[in-house]
């Protein structure tokens, strides 16, 4: 950031070449002369990817589809946008003050047209006089250091009475980023008891979602909604909460409603088309995923897995030619950004492109990967069944070999609700023998999970460790890793176990919680890393697997 708001360097995006040269004149008459220019959302995108900015005077509206308030949505959820970057939104449209006013990422503010240079000079002072005044608190976020981020918060509160909101808004997003959820709830609280906010009770309704209460979350969300019906980031909370808890078709309605009002929203596109196609929509699931990488273009939002799936829909809509470009394009994206979840998406989009499953092959060593999502598991088996013999009438399963054996590791691996196994089912298409395999894998895992469970509660706690840990080794799934976490830690309260049976138990109990990170809700996840913290005798909240004492944990 530069020391001084005349050095500072300046972006200008708008499609128009005269508003970008006569906005460069009003920021000469302010004393800025270090400006460059974007006439696209694309070259905005690359010149903020590719150059430090301090401040970007962006148009709201684009000729391409895309709109400012959209782009700058998905660049700072992308990281692409420094915190210290200052956004001014430039429009003609007074009506963006509706928007502005219930957008959870708004800019640090906007200007309608036509506006005069001393206009532009004041409200550019304030936001550089903002920015250089939370600089303390960018720092902190910008080291990872989330609690001394919070306490910066804490010591500018108490210095001064500048930019309060701004304080409050940065410190409930901290302590709610940070897990320290009691906190983030009353300050919430105390914050809409003055004045109804919409982040204010979209905050709530996230921090209600996280503590496991989730009726009082979904209600509160509703109520935002209904107070403010273009409200589309309480949307799209609500339709992120209806997927976790598996009301799939509740979720899409909700997407929806999101995508009338903001249709060019890439991570939204994604995230609906995806659903659609989860749902066995591929012509929905086409629709909106080709309308992601239209719009998308070169943004890093852009994900393999979207254009995997947009391939697959194609696909299965008989449309070849579409489907070998999109899987070209998932295998570049791929390229350039090579990590072990893209590397599976990269194995999938080859075998589809060759017609050989071998590349599936290749992706079966993947699926106990922390980053090997549910998502990537129902791609997975969506290739399958385009590229597997069909299936014939009376066939047996054989576990033993694929593509059996790659459906139940995927089943033992995600199954824990039944919208969860029907998802995986919907993916076979139309394969009763797939079907009915899933399902019954998936009993499998429920059942062992309860005897485990039941064992726990007679408090025959050796026998139910000896059941519930090999499986959760082995499958890594949430459910039976979650059950044999709460197994270890009574087992070692209750003073069981020789020294390197104990060492080996904290070191799996400690490797589970880390993974069970945004699966379970996060005040039970918080319990049992105070529990095994307690069980170290240090109570820190450092993770285990940086101790020196004890091993490695393997992915």
């Amino acid at each position: 950031m530069a020391d001084d708001l005349t050095q500072a360097r300046v972006l200008v995006a708008d499609d128009a070449p005269t508003v970008r040269q006569s906005v460069r004149m009003t920021l000469a008459g302010c004393g800025i002369n270090r400006v460059d220019a974007a006439s696209s959302i694309g070259e905005t995108r690359r010149r903020l990817r590719n150059g430090q900015y301090d401040v970007v005077l962006c148009d709201y509206h684009f000729d391409e589809g895309m709109n400012g308030q959209e782009l700058l949505e998905e660049l700072r959820h992308s990281g692409e946008l420094p915190l210290y970057t200052i956004w001014i939104m430039i429009t003609a449209e007074a009506a963006y003050e509706k928007v502005v006013a219930v957008a959870e990422i708004g800019p640090d503010d906007y200007l309608i047209k036509p506006f005069t240079s001393q206009l532009l000079s004041t409200r550019l002072t304030i936001a550089w006089a903002r920015k250089r005044f939370l600089k303390p608190i960018y720092d902190r976020i910008n080291e990872g250091n989330l609690n001394e981020a919070i306490n910066e918060c804490l010591r500018l509160q108490k210095e001064s009475s500048s930019f309060r909101n701004d304080l409050l808004r940065i410190l409930t997003n901290l302590l709610l980023e940070a897990g320290r959820l009691d906190e983030a709830k009353k300050l919430f609280e105390d914050i809409l008891t003055q004045k109804v906010v919409p982040w204010a009770k979209l905050g709530l309704a996230k921090t209600l979602n996280r503590m496991g209460q989730k009726s009082k979350a979904e209600s509160t969300l509703q109520a935002a909604i209904v107070e403010h019906a273009q409200y589309v980031d309480a949307y799209e909370a609500l339709a992120s909460m209806y997927m976790a808890e598996g009301r799939l078709n509740e979720a899409m309605a909700i997407f929806d409603k999101c995508l009338a009002l903001t249709p060019n929203n890439v991570s939204r596109l994604q995230k609906a088309g995806n659903l659609a196609n989860m749902l066995g929509d591929s012509g929905k699931a086409k629709l909106l995923l080709g309308r992601a990488v239209t719009v998308g273009g070169n943004s890093c939002a852009l994900s393999a897995e979207t254009v995997l799936q947009l391939a697959l829909a194609a696909r299965r809509e008989q449309s070849g030619g579409d489907a070998e470009k999109y899987l070209r394009m998932a295998q570049d994206i791929v390229r350039k950004d090579n990590t072990p979840a893209n590397r599976a998406i990269g194995h999938i989009a080859s075998a589809l492109y060759t017609g050989k499953t071998d590349e599936l092959a290749a992706v079966a060593t993947q699926f106990g990967l922390p980053d090997f999502t549910l998502e990537i598991g129902v791609s997975f088996i969506m290739a399958a069944d385009l590229l597997c013999p069909a299936t014939i009438e009376g066939e047996q399963a054989n576990p033993a070999n694929p593509p059996y054996s790659w459906l139940a590791a995927l089943a033992r691996r995600f199954v824990t609700t039944k919208q969860i196994s029907g998802m995986l089912e919907s993916a076979a298409n139309q394969r009763p023998a797939w079907h009915d395999f899933i399902q019954g894998i998936g009993q499998e895992i429920g059942e062992l999970n309860n005897q485990g469970v039941k064992l726990m509660l007679n408090n025959q706690l050796g026998e139910a460790l000896n059941l519930l840990m090999p499986a959760a080794e082995t499958t890594h799934n949430t459910r039976l890793m979650l059950s044999a976490t709460h197994a270890s830690l009574k087992y070692l309260k209750a003073g069981m176990g020789e020294a390197p049976e104990r060492k080996h138990l904290m070191h799996r109990a400690d490797e589970f919680i880390t993974r069970l990170q945004d699966s379970i809700e996060e005040g039970v996840r918080h319990t049992l890393r105070q529990d095994l913290d307690e069980l170290l005798g240090g109570g820190s909240a450092k993770p285990l697997r940086d101790s020196a004492n004890l091993p490695r944990a393997s992915a």
